[in-house]
């Protein structure tokens, strides 16, 4: 008979500095589901749980949907969501029946209102309700900040191995593949977890390229020797004020001192590495120039200070500015300014818009720009990721306008455009392609796509709570140094 498993799960990154706090209605609004709803959302998606989907198929495992809600990265949960979906959880668990597994899919680096290890007190109210013996295994984001409590409370834990993120079904499918071994069986693996006094910024963690790639090479390896479950780097997450941040390096297999020596060896190997992670970036007025100068295009101007996917607002103005200044012809812009949008709507396609764009939500991303220009576009967009990272995931940019101003193409958007493709400037009729500039807020996730046809790539030293310079930020949970907060850290601990 087919082993029932219980699938679930709370999604968050969450950036401390950041305005603003996350309700119940931003995960409604972005990613929620409950019942048989889960699988219409995820079902073919390059996620966990369309990854787990298509495993369970194979695996003869009968999946009971609870929920799982997601919310696009921004700053801290409040104790009424988090409460919320918690008590809900646990309402789906307990009305499910009797369950012989559970899959819970987490991000890692949530944190909410009084509840700092949040997904750690998620997993804990789980598994409070299933019986001892009933296994859990977990999946976490690569910029998870993970903590023992987190890990103590499942019997394994599987975490992303690429950035841009373009395994997660493989990912959950791995995790399903686990719990359906210990469904058969008594075996627990022994996890072990090495945490390093080390935050290295999103703009150097990809995995396609050093000093990532060899790391993650070294731990692939790893997992290939006998006796290993799973290895996982998690690479954290640096925008969140806890005490256990900073990268985390899980080993889990059958022989403690076994698994042991392997998460030393990569732990110390990417200590020894740590000076090679520090982020080089460009002044703003520079990187403009050599944009506008470059012989051919598009050029990709990195904001990495105004992540959309990092909780920054997606309203700065700082390149955009310089772009007015310096004269730039086909370069493109995307803010979330909802003001603008609404303002621009009521106008019309064809009307001249001027008013004030951007710089909106704080006073740390830019102030607000001038814009005169004409409305070329007008009308909500939603569309589904093409693309291979977070392929099929449907997103809702809500009303959209596309301001023509000389040679400058401003997207206004009500809801953050997280650019892991080019789907959203497509569906507002904005050719990617034939642009000599265009301006991505993000790390690293729009490296994915839009290195298919850019001809360079400039990452701005842009001011805002994603900045790659973690001297900017106040930490105040922090017991210990941590590089590059501070100069260096002592590790292993004397």
């Amino acid at each position: 008979m087919a082993k029932r498993i219980f699938i679930t799960g709370i999604w968050h990154e969450t950036n401390t500095f950041a305005h603003g706090q996350t309700g119940l209605e931003d995960f409604q609004n972005y990613q929620y589901a409950e019942g048989d709803e889960v699988f219409a959302l995820f079902a073919d998606t390059n996620t966990e749980i369309g990854g787990v989907m298509n495993a369970a198929m194979e695996l003869d495992l009968n999946l009971i949907p609870g929920l799982f809600a997601g919310a696009v990265p921004s700053g801290l949960v409040t104790a009424a969501a988090h409460e919320t979906l918690v008590n809900r959880t646990l309402e789906l668990l307990a009305n499910a029946g009797e369950i012989d597994g559970v899959l819970v899919h987490l991000h890692g680096a949530c944190v909410a209102e009084g509840a700092t290890e949040t997904d750690a007190q998620y997993l804990a109210a789980i598994r409070a309700a299933l019986t001892p013996a009933t296994p859990l295994v977990a999946t976490f984001d690569l910029h998870a900040n993970l903590s023992e409590g987190l890990v103590a409370q499942a019997d394994a834990l599987v975490g992303y191995d690429t950035y841009p993120h373009n395994d997660m079904a493989a990912r959950g499918a791995e995790a399903a593949q686990i719990l359906h071994r210990m469904l058969w069986s008594t075996r627990r693996p022994a996890k072990i977890l090495r945490k390093l006094p080390f935050a290295p910024p999103p703009q150097m963690q990809g995995t396609g390229t050093e000093p990532v790639a060899s790391i993650m090479a070294k731990m692939h390896d790893m997992e290939t020797w006998g006796g290993i479950w799973s290895a996982s780097i998690a690479w954290g997450f640096p925008y969140a004020d806890v005490a256990h941040l900073g990268v985390g390096v899980l080993v889990q297999g059958d022989d403690h001192g076994h698994a042991s020596r392997l998460a030393d060896d990569l732990a110390m190997t990417i200590w020894r590495q740590r000076g090679d992670f520090d982020a080089g970036l460009i002044a703003v007025e520079e990187a403009v120039r050599s944009a506008i100068a470059a012989p051919e295009g598009p050029i990709i101007l990195v904001d990495v200070a105004d992540n959309a996917g990092g909780g920054a607002p997606g309203d700065g103005t700082t390149i955009l500015a310089e772009l007015v200044d310096q004269s730039a012809r086909k370069a493109v812009v995307v803010l979330c300014d909802g003001e603008a949008v609404r303002n621009a709507k009521a106008l019309g396609v064809g009307a001249v818009f001027s008013g004030n764009v951007g710089g909106k939500s704080d006073d740390l991303h830019g102030p607000p720009v001038p814009l005169v220009g004409e409305i070329v576009f007008q009308e909500r967009v939603r569309y589904q990721r093409r693309g291979d990272y977070m392929t099929g995931q449907r997103i809702d940019l809500g009303e959209v306008a596309v301001v023509q101003a000389d040679g400058i193409t401003v997207m206004l958007t009500e809801a953050k455009a997280m650019p892991f493709d080019a789907d959203h400037l497509s569906a507002a009729g904005i050719v990617a392609e034939t642009q000599q500039i265009i301006v991505v807020k993000s790390a690293i996730a729009w490296q994915a796509h839009f290195r298919t046809f850019a001809k360079g790539e400039i990452y701005v030293d842009t001011p805002g709570v994603c900045a790659s310079n973690l001297k900017r930020f106040e930490y105040t949970k922090l017991d210990r140094a941590i590089y590059p907060i501070d100069n260096d850290g002592i590790w292993p601990a004397k």
